[in-house]
Parts: C-alpha cells; structure tokens; sequence
C-alpha cells in the first residue's frame, strides 16, 4: 500500500512538472508592466526670458506659476464624469531670464529693419479713437513677420544657455521702453487657405498679432508693446465688460496703458505675465489636455484610419466638390500622425430625402419632432440621424480599421437660417463626452469671407481625434475647465501660435505643439493598452506561446520610453504603438479580446452640457 501511495505520488509529482511551465510562466520585462497601469512623469523646464523689461519681480510671476500638470480628457467632464487617465504627470521647472543690453541692442536693431512700415490698423485707429487711451498711436506702423521672430530667437537660444530641445521658452518683449522704440505688429502671410486662396494673414486686419510659436520649435513670444490688437481684445481701454454681463473681462493692455493713469495699475504686470504663462502657454500649448480621448480614435492591429466624408451639394449655384481638396487633409493628418496609414475618401451626394429633412429641422427651418426630441434640442438632430443612419452613408471597411465621418453641407446662408456663419463642429456622443461625429458647412457668403471646406475638415477632424483650441483648455491644479471670456478673456492670445486649430485662419496644418502633446498622450495611452492586455496573456497560462511577440512589444515599449524621456516624442509614440501592435498580435493568436471603446462608456448622466460649433470669428466685419 505504501509503495503504491509513493508511486502515485511520483505520478502526481511528474504531471505537475509537466504543466507548471505554461500555467506559471512569467516572463521577464524590461519596460512592459504587465497588468499595471503607470504613469509616465516628465520635468518639464520652463524658460521664461524678458526682452526690454526693467524692474521684473520673479517671485511675483512665480507665484502665478503651476508646480505640476495631469492632463485629462476635457469633454467628459462636462457630464460630471472623468475621462480615461492619460497617464501622464509633468513637473515645471523654471528658469527666469533677463537679457543684457547686447542682446536687447542686437535684438532691437532687427525688429527695426525686419518687415515694412504700413499704415495704422483699423484696431490701432480705434484704440486711437477712444476718451481713455494713454497715448495715440504713431501713423507709421511696422509689420513683422512673426515666424521670423521666432526663428531668430531661438537661432540667439545659445547665448541663453537655452536648450531647445528639450524645455519651452515663453519670450516677453517691451520695446516701448527703448528710444528706438517703433510702433508694431505681427503677421503671418505665408498659409492661404488652400480652396479660396484667401490670406487671412495679409488682409485682416484682425490677423495682425502680439504674439506667435510653435512653427519651428518649443518657443513662444509675447509682446506687449505691439499692437494693439484686435485678437485680444486688448485695443478696447474705455469698456472693462465687453460682453455685459458684469464681470470684466480681462486682457493684458499695451505695455503702456500699465501706468497710473492708464488702464492697469503698474503693480499688476508681474502677475499679468505669470497669468499669460501659466492660463495661455502651459495650460494651452506646451502642456495640454485633449478635447476628447485620443485612443478613441486608435485604429486595431494593421488597421488604417480612415475620414469618410460625405459631401451634401445644397446649393444649386455650386459644387461643394470644387471646395474640398482631399489631397491636401489626407497630407495634413498623415503628417501629424504619420505612425498611421490614413486615407481620405469623399463622396459627393445631393442632399435629399432623411439628410434632407434632418438638416432642415437643425436649422431651424422645419419645426417637426423628430430623435432630437430626446436631448431637448434641435441642436442634437444632426448627430441623431447620421447616427442611426450611418451604414447608408459610411460603408464597411476592414475590421481593424478605424472610420471617422464628416458630414460636409454645401449650402447656402438662407437654408443654414440662424446657424448661418458656423464653419462646422466636432460633435459627442451626447451621452458621456465621447466624440462622434463631425459636420462642417460652406455657403457662397463663407468662401467670399475665405473660407473653403478643407481646413474646417482638417481642424474639425483635429477635436475628433484629440485636440483643444489653443485658446481654451484645463488647470490641472486649479481643476478648472475655461474659456476665452471673464477672468480669461486673455486666453485669446493661444490663437497666436502655429496651429489649424487656432481660430485666425493664419496656419493650415498643426505645429510643433500640437504635435508634442498628441504623441505624449498616445505614448502613455498605448504603454497602458499594452501593459493591460500583457497581463490578461499571462493571466491565461498562454503566454509562452507567444513569446517573440512579448519580447518585441517589451522592445518597443523600451524603445518609446528612452525616446520620451529625450523629448522625441515621434519616436516615442510610434514605438509605443508598434509594442501595442505587437501585443495585439499575441492576443489574437491566443483568443485574448482587445480593449474596447465601448469599454469606456460610462452610465447615463442626467445633465445635458452645452453644445456649440466653431463660428466665424471676424472681430473686424
């Protein structure tokens, strides 16, 4: 009996030898974590140098300044919900820098002889014109193209001790205080808009700036002895409260309106200039938060991301076709993110039937109930229909793939009724702040005013794949969401920067930016995807079979965080997105499910947040 007990046991011994190995195989990683969720931390240096500036006070502008930022998805907290955690932690570190009289002499000098002398604009003359101005401006004005500037500045970044690569500079600029001081402004002329050729930057007057970067690297410059301008609304000294509904708001004035008679107390601008760097340059462009999840928009394993956008002809004296160069997105999107194989597909229709009678009742034109009835207004009837009707307007494509629709109507003023001068807007899901669909809108009165179908596509598409205006975003500290109005009506200013999802029309494409905040969210975002479903491989006892996929994806993800910590965020999310292909694959060939956007979706919330497009803003109409 004994012997056979002990012979069992051997038995019993031998057969756990031979399973153990798959069921408690463990695989050893050097960046992937496997079922953890990490947070990928970066010190972010902050440089912050003054050009022409005396009597700077720094730990006045510090006390403005953020220690940290933790971007979070936007848009679904206007439902009262959190959006996925980015995964991301920056802590500032800052630098403040007074120039010596050499460089503010070089510097000065080639601010005097870059660009023309022109006339007043119309935003100088009506600064001029108003009871409480300080002084007149001088008839001779000198236009300066802003990308220049920046490109100098960071040409003289060496003899700053800056280093460019891997920190932002935000540049304040006073030449009021110099006797070579001349009155100036800012252009950029460079970027027609591609359907119309209609330059923004050369014939609006509202397009001539204070501000500009981000077009050849991690530098923005802010001056305040320019202008004034229309932007900001910073020409306006006589009215606190523009909008009327008792609260100032508040812009930063001409560097000489800071004076005891003028429209700011002196003792404000240190605390003035720390507000620009802390609610405009960090919170707006060099840390940012995402409209909406950007990983929304992943595509699968191999898939491609696809625009699918539908043309409604509307208007019997054009075609919306000749007014949309879908070469141009596709080159657009595919340069921001080119770790993607895109394609842009369009189809041309004559709006009838249900797009018909939909587009109607949004409009206002045709008071009939309809899916809209559910949110409470006609607002929603767009998303409602195209919505449940998208399979007769969007065909199949690969499994993998990812298909975003535009919905694009040619039409006219009258038939857009009081929606008339909305270029178009990148709609949610109306339930949890998920993006769902895009509409954009072109009428004869929209291209006289420049104003063509692809660069409202391309920043439309921009919201709907991840990004904020740069004139409204989130304080992480503050854990507060705002606009351009009020106590920030300032914030206009992050328009000033190379960017299609600014509002002046002055860039087509997306910048330095835009493009490092985007591959930092995605790194994080993929990083986590992958280290998620590694551990539902290991979970299954069937990770050995897929080793040479783990151990390339643990390659890749090594790769990603070495470049993220160099700053070559281009590098980083695209090895971060190859490690998750590589997972995928392995999780695949196991059985394993991938996560799922549906996996995001939260329970129905009882209020309904605002919903608005993106108008036309044409301070000078």
């Amino acid at each position: 009996m004994r012997h056979r007990w002990f012979s069992l046991l051997g038995a019993l011994m031998l057969i756990a030898l031979l399973v153990t190995p798959a069921a408690a195989h463990s695989q050893h990683f050097d960046a992937l974590q496997p079922g953890k969720f990490v947070t990928l931390k970066q010190t972010i240096p902050v440089n912050l140098v003054f050009i022409g500036y005396n009597g700077i006070k720094p730990d006045k502008v510090r006390a403005e300044l953020p220690k940290t930022y933790d971007p979070v998805v936007r848009y679904p907290q206007s439902y009262g919900l959190n959006g996925r955690d980015l995964g991301l932690h920056y802590d500032f570190k800052y630098r403040f820098i007074n120039t010596n009289s050499q460089f503010e002499n070089t510097f000065f000098n080639y601010l005097a002889h870059a660009g023309a002398t022109g006339p007043l604009t119309a935003f100088q003359q009506q600064y001029n014109d108003q009871q409480k101005n300080v002084l007149d401006v001088a008839a001779n004005v000198r236009y300066i193209d802003g990308p220049s500037v920046e490109a100098w500045l960071e040409k003289q970044s060496g003899a700053l001790n800056i280093d460019l690569a891997h920190s932002y500079t935000i540049y304040y600029i006073n030449w009021y205080s110099r006797k070579d001081f001349q009155f100036h402004v800012y252009t950029k002329t460079d970027e027609p808009d591609p359907d119309t050729q209609y330059n923004f930057g050369a014939l609006r007057a509202s397009r001539k700036m204070i501000a500009w970067g981000g077009s050849s690297g991690r530098t923005w410059f802010y001056d305040l002895s320019a202008g004034p301008e229309a932007w900001t609304n910073n020409y306006i000294v006589d009215t606190p409260d523009l909008d009327g509904n008792g609260v100032e708001d508040y812009r930063m004035p001409p560097i000489w309106e800071y004076s005891k008679k003028g429209y700011r107390d002196p003792g404000k601008l240190n605390s003035d200039l720390g507000k620009v760097a802390r609610f405009v340059a960090i919170n707006l462009l060099f840390t940012s938060s995402p409209l909406y999840d950007p990983l929304y928009t992943a595509p699968g394993v191999g898939g491609k991301k696809i625009v699918y956008t539908t043309l409604f002809e509307d208007d019997p004296t054009s075609q919306g076709t000749d007014w949309f160069n879908r070469r141009y997105t596709l080159d657009k999107l595919r340069s921001f993110e080119p770790y993607y194989d895109w394609e842009v597909r369009l189809k041309d229709r004559k709006l009838n039937d249900g797009a018909e009678r939909a587009f109607r009742i949004w409009a206002n034109l045709l008071p009939e109930d309809d899916c809209w009835n559910t949110y409470g207004t006609t607002f929603a009837e767009l998303f409602c229909y195209f919505t449940a009707n998208r399979a007769k307007y969007v065909p199949a494509f690969g499994a993998n793939d990812y298909v975003g629709a535009i919905y694009g109507f040619n039409t006219t003023d009258a038939n857009m009724n009081d929606q008339a001068g909305l270029l178009g807007f990148a709609d949610d899901n109306w339930t949890d702040g998920t993006q769902s669909v895009t509409f954009m809108f072109d009428t004869p009165d929209d291209r006289a005013g420049g104003f063509g179908f692809t660069t409202t596509a391309i920043h439309e598409f921009g919201h709907h794949i991840g990004m904020s205006h740069p004139h409204d975003g989130y304080d992480s500290e503050l854990g507060l969401d705002y606009n351009p109005a009020d106590a920030y009506e300032f914030a206009w200013s992050g328009d000033e920067s190379n960017s299609i999802m600014q509002y002046i029309a002055v860039s087509n494409g997306f910048g330095q930016f835009d493009r490092d905040n985007m591959y930092r969210w995605e790194t994080a975002g993929y990083l986590n995807w992958s280290n998620a479903i590694v551990g539902d491989i290991q979970a299954s006892g069937k990770a050995s079979q897929v080793d040479n996929l783990l151990q390339s994806a643990d390659n890749d993800a090594k790769d990603a965080l070495k470049a993220f910590d160099k700053w070559d965020y281009l590098s980083a999310v695209t090895h971060a997105r190859e490690a998750y292909e590589s997972v995928g694959r392995a999780a695949a060939k196991l059985g394993i499910a991938l996560p799922t956007k549906d996996s995001a979706l939260r329970a129905l919330p009882g209020a309904i947040p605002l919903h608005q497009g993106d108008p036309i803003r044409f301070p000078d109409d």
